[in-house]
Order: structure tokens, then sequence, then C-alpha cells
């Protein structure tokens, strides 16, 4: 080989390892899920339970604080600490972190304001962790800029957060944990600063309101508050908290009109008679909000008097966490005995994988189909470009259209894991080995949705696989127009649920555009809904098409499919009408659906 292909070569690689790098580390790619939640329960230093270490996998233990001197630790009841500490005899994998903070806890904002203030309480928390074996810490400050907790604070305290977690990284290194607790709306702190930092964050959803409002409401309704469960998770996702660092927070008490803490069983323990409190209890109506998905006690004029949780609202949010594939959930407090059947749901389902004791039905938010999204980090550039960012475009897409999604680099080999999903949209990549194909013709073959773009439907002689000529309804590739340029489109079908909201004519952004012959056209099973102008004879450059019919979006009926001939660059999603065509396309897979 040549000094200059030498030379070629390693641009090529250089190039190709850091489009495979950008891929990689975007958020959207390959899920960091790996199944396995974490479930992160508060003990505090004031009571005296026990807790059972096999029903979560972390114990935050509240309090520490901030010392006098702005330069350390102090810990209320280090004997209770050690004894919760001790636990992890019992159970080898239990993880104990010290929680310093809580509202009404000071201080933060002086030492954090302070260098070497800061630094020196780093390294006092390194100590901690240390001497106490703990796993790691927390902090609960609540909240920079805001001293609505009764405690000192400056404008400087968001930045000033950031600069307290990279010296508290610094200290603790990579093996220890470091997490915070946030306010529900994920105000006061800059998470893409910070984030990088943090294992994950604790989310307080809950204390979002007092009766006669909800104070936890998973979904926005008449009863709740100035945030929801479900506003908690979009403002930290908005604010730069990615769904594999949040943890979910739940309570295991109610808000009501005496204050907190409290249960419905409890609810009337008042300093009355037994005959007052009987006449109160007749009075009180449990109920079920169907909007957002939790119990509340009204009075007899029908006011919300308490909102609390239960086994069926908790079974519901724990399904919330899967379904939007959080790192986990959190809840305040491991309380008493009473408590029990509430944890144990949530153990259940996020520890040991058991199904809810309720169906989780989201209402008018309810998430009504999953998707799976396949790509080929190691394909071509303009390929790797397309990939990444339609997984951004159907990743906002999700927000709005009750969906979630997982990602894969390869294909399924297993059917059993295909069948979890309503719809497989391929980006640019086929099933290659004999297990995925086989696993995706019977998918397919079966009921199962398929979106594929670009190179999904690439098929020439070397592909050597006759299911796909079929399934796609047309014969192999042709050829194809070079370089990448922008393309005057028609619509056939004008009354198709995919392009009847389109005009009869428009300009689609540059790309490569196969074609195939025979033709998709000549299959009775296909519908074209999309072609190449002839007008644009002769297409290309460098690769010339100069005649031949040009379809490049169709059906094939026998399946419930559709594909999309556009993927190639970076340009792909510049053009309002085309992202409409996508969207369009997405829709009727999942409404077809929907109809069976």
């Amino acid at each position: 080989m040549s000094k200059i292909s030498r030379i070629a070569l390693a641009i090529v690689l250089l190039l190709t390892w850091n489009v495979t790098r950008a891929v990689a580390g975007n958020e959207l790619m390959e899920s960091t899920d790996d199944g396995k939640k974490v479930v992160v329960a508060y003990v505090t230093s004031w009571t005296r339970t026990i807790p059972d270490p096999d029903v979560m996998t972390h114990i935050n233990y509240a309090f520490g604080h901030v010392n006098n001197s702005f330069d350390g630790v102090r810990i209320d009841n280090e004997e209770r600490l050690r004894r919760i500490v001790s636990l992890k005899r019992q159970k080898k994998d239990l993880k104990v972190v010290l929680s310093i903070g809580g509202w009404g806890s000071g201080r933060f904002s002086e030492m954090a304001a302070d260098e070497n203030h800061r630094k020196a309480f780093a390294q006092d928390c390194q100590r901690v962790v240390s001497e106490f074996g703990l796993d790691g810490i927390d902090i609960d400050w609540e909240y920079p800029t805001q001293s609505s907790a009764g405690i000192s604070s400056s404008r400087e305290d968001t930045r000033n957060f950031t600069l307290l977690m990279r010296d508290l990284r610094q200290e603790l290194g990579k093996e220890q944990l470091l997490t915070c607790a946030t306010v529900a709306n994920g105000a006061y702190i800059d998470f893409k600063a910070c984030i990088d930092y943090l294992d994950w964050v604790n989310v307080m959803a809950y204390d979002m309101a007092s009766a006669p409002k909800h104070h936890s409401a998973l979904y926005p309704s008449d009863i709740s508050g100035w945030m929801t469960t479900s506003g908690a998770v979009e403002a930290h996702l908005r604010a730069g908290v990615p769904a594999e660092k949040m943890v979910l927070g739940m309570p295991l008490y109610g808000r009501g009109t005496m204050g907190y803490c409290e249960r419905p069983d409890t609810f009337l323990k008042v300093n009355e008679s037994t005959s007052q409190q009987a006449d109160k209890k007749k009075e009180i109506t449990e109920c079920w909000h169907e909007q957002s998905m939790v119990p509340y006690l009204t009075n007899d004029k029908g006011e919300l008097v308490m909102g609390y949780e239960n086994e069926r609202s908790l079974g519901i949010k724990c399904q919330y966490i899967l379904d939007h594939r959080l790192r986990g959930g959190m809840y305040w407090e491991y309380g008493d005995d009473h408590q029990k059947a509430l944890r144990d749901v949530v153990c259940a389902i996020l520890m040991r994988g058991e199904a809810a004791p309720y169906p989780a039905d989201y209402a008018g938010n309810r998430v009504r189909f999953r998707a799976l999204f396949v790509y080929d980090p190691y394909a071509e550039s303009a390929h790797v470009e397309f990939d990444r960012q339609a997984l951004h475009f159907f990743h906002k897409l999700s927000y709005g259209e009750g969906f979630t999604y997982d990602t894969r680099t390869k294909c399924p080999t297993s059917l059993d894991t295909l069948r979890r999903y309503d719809v497989v949209v391929m980006l640019n990549t086929l099933p290659s080995s004999k297990e995925a194909r086989r696993a995706f013709e019977e998918y397919m073959e079966q009921g199962g949705g398929w979106m594929g773009f670009h190179g999904s439907g690439y098929n020439d002689r070397n592909t050597r696989w006759l299911w796909l000529n079929e399934f796609l309804g047309c014969g192999a590739f042709l050829c194809n127009n070079w370089p990448p340029q922008p393309a005057l489109v028609e619509v056939e079908k004008a009354d198709h649920p995919i392009t009847r909201t389109l005009p009869n004519e428009f300009v689609v952004p540059a790309s490569e555009f196969y074609q195939f012959s025979p033709s998709p056209r000549a299959n009775e099973n296909v519908e074209v809904l999309l072609s190449i102008s002839p007008k644009m004879y002769p297409f290309g450059i460098k690769d010339i098409v100069s005649y031949g019919d040009f379809p490049i979006v169709w059906t094939n009926r026998k399946y419930r499919m559709i594909y999309l001939n556009m993927g190639h660059g970076d340009e792909e999603f510049i053009d309002p009408t085309q992202n409409l065509l996508f969207t369009n396309a997405f829709r009727w897979l999942v409404q077809e659906k929907l109809k069976r």
C-alpha cells in the first residue's frame, strides 16, 4: 500500500470513528437501561423502625447537615446511621447513602460560595463515607437561590451548586454515588452543567399542593396542584436530565386539611369522642380520580380533604417509570408497618418485575403503543447522520403521541422480543442473520408493524433473502441517483391517510433514491403513495436515472408496513412537508394496529 493510500485509509477510519462516537454519545441512541431499576427509600434519623433491606436497593439516610462553620458535615443520630449501615451484612448489594439537607437545613449557600469551605466540605463528605462505610452522598438542598425554607440564599447559588457537584465528584471518585433531590418543576439547578457529575436525580414529585388539591397527582385535572408527577418528569427532561438518570419520587403519606403524613385510617383520629369520630367518618367518602390516577377523600360537601396514595396509584406510577424508562423509583419515607403494602407494591414491580395490581390506564395521557428503533452505528456516515436525526425527531414526537420506545443496534433474533412492540422502525438497516430474519418474518406474518427508511429496503443479488422481495412487493435494486439531490415528488393517492394532508406536488430534501425493478407498482398488493416526478429526468449527475417508474413511498397491503425511500444525509428533517409525511406514516401504522 502506498503512503498516500495509507493516509487516505487513516482519514476514513478517523472520520468513521468520530461519527460512531458521536452517535454512541447521543442520549437518544442505544438505551443504557439494563432493566434493573433502583428503589431508593429514605430512612429518617428520628424513627426507630429498622427497614427490611430486601424491599429496596438503596437507603438514603436522612439527614446530615452542613456544619456551623460551613466546612464539614454534621450527622443526626450517628448511632442509628451505623445500625442502618449494618444492614449491608444481611444484603450485600444494598447501598446506603447519607442525604445531606432537607427542608429547613441551611448553610449550603455560604458553604458553596466559598471555594475553601466548599472543598473542605467535599473532603469531609469523603471522610464520612469512609468512616461509616457508606456508598455515597445525596444532596438535598431545598433550594438553591431560594429562602422559602427559612435558610440563607444567594443569586449565585445555582452556579455554586454546579461547582459543589464538581468538587464532590472529585473527592468521591467514580466508585461512590453522588445524587441530589430536586423540586418537582426542576427549577434552581443548571442540570445541563452538572448532570455529568451526578449518578441520578431524585425528583420529589410530592407536596405539590395541599387540600383541596391533591399533592401527588399523576396527571393534570381539576384536583391537581401547580405541578403533577408527569409534569415533573417532563420538566426535568426539558431541563437536561436524561430518563436514565431520573428517579421518580413517590409519597407513602397523604396531605389533607390537618397537615401531612396522614393515612386514610388515621385521618379522623383527632381529639374527639368516639361518637364524634363515628359521625365524622360517615361524612367522608373515598374517591378515585380517573384522570389524575390517584385516590382522595371528600367531605359531605364533596370537597377534597385529603390526597394520598394506595396500592393502585403506586402500581400505576411504577408502571409509568417502566414505560418511560426512568432509572427507578424513590419514596419518602420507609415509615412503619402501616406502609408495608405500599412498599411491597414498589418492590414487586420495580425490583421483581411483577405485574401491577391494577392495569396502568393512563386516561387521556395513556401510553397507547410501544416502538422499537433499530439502527447501525457502523454504517456509512450519511446513513448514520440520518439515523441520529431520525431518533431525535421521533423522540420529540413521543411527547405527544403517547408511545414509548427502545433502541437497538442490531435486529432482535427472538420473536418474543419483537412481539413486545407494536411498530418496528428500521433506519437504514435490515436483519442480517438467519435467526433475526426468521424472527422478523414471523413477526410480520403475525400482524407486526414495520416502518422502513432508505437502506432498509435495499435488496440486490447479494442480499439472498427471497422473502424480502415478497414483503417489499418489488424486485431488486436497479440503480440510484448520485450525488444526493432534492427531488420533485408527486402524490399518487391523495385520499390515503398518509398523504391526504400533503400537497399534490412538493420538493423533498436532497437524498439518494433507489429505483427497483420490477417496480412495486407492478404488484397488485402494493399501493404506491409517492413517486419521483418524471419531470426530474435525467435525475443525477454522476449516477443518472434517465427513465422508468420511480415510486419512493408505498405500502404492501398484505402486511402492516410502510417503506420510505428517504434516509441519506443530515438534511432529511429540514422540510416541514416531508416531516409531516413521516409523522402521518407513523400514525397510520399505529391506527392500523388499533383497528385490529
